[in-house]
């Protein structure tokens, strides 16, 4: 008997592999013609972590650099980066997402970005809140 109980209580207290499947289901998107931000584009809500699952960038001419991080609400703050300071060439496009659920924030951080540099940046953001 003490054996399935044991048995029972590993199964329980192992990691599950849902989340880590979790599909990513959201994208805010948006359009820059000169630096902006910080940005808060996902809201943090108690509880709750903010998955980022990549972006879409494209661009014609001079470009702006992108920055992504995870931050207090309000995006005042940096509690987690989660992208370097990208400086894209010009006239490009770039996906980069996953499908399922990727890094995460700290529970109730914001998922914020920054556009620098001279030019314009339209994209999408992919992201996933629980």
């Amino acid at each position: 008997m003490f054996r399935y109980i044991l048995l029972l209580a590993c199964f329980l207290l192992l990691p599950t592999a849902a989340q880590a499947q979790r599909p990513c289901q959201h994208a805010t998107a948006f359009q820059h013609i000169a630096p902006t931000g910080p940005i808060e584009a996902v809201p943090g809500q108690p509880g709750q972590r903010v998955y980022f699952c990549g972006f879409m960038v494209a661009q014609k001419g001079n470009t702006l650099d992108l920055r992504i991080w995870a931050a207090d609400p309000g995006c005042a703050g940096n509690l987690l980066d989660l992208s370097p300071q990208w400086s894209f060439p010009n006239d490009f496009a770039i996906v980069n997402r996953l499908e399922n659920v990727g890094i995460n924030s700290p529970l109730g951080a914001s998922l914020c970005f920054q556009t620098f540099g001279t030019g314009g940046l339209t994209g999408m953001l992919y992201w996933e809140q629980f």
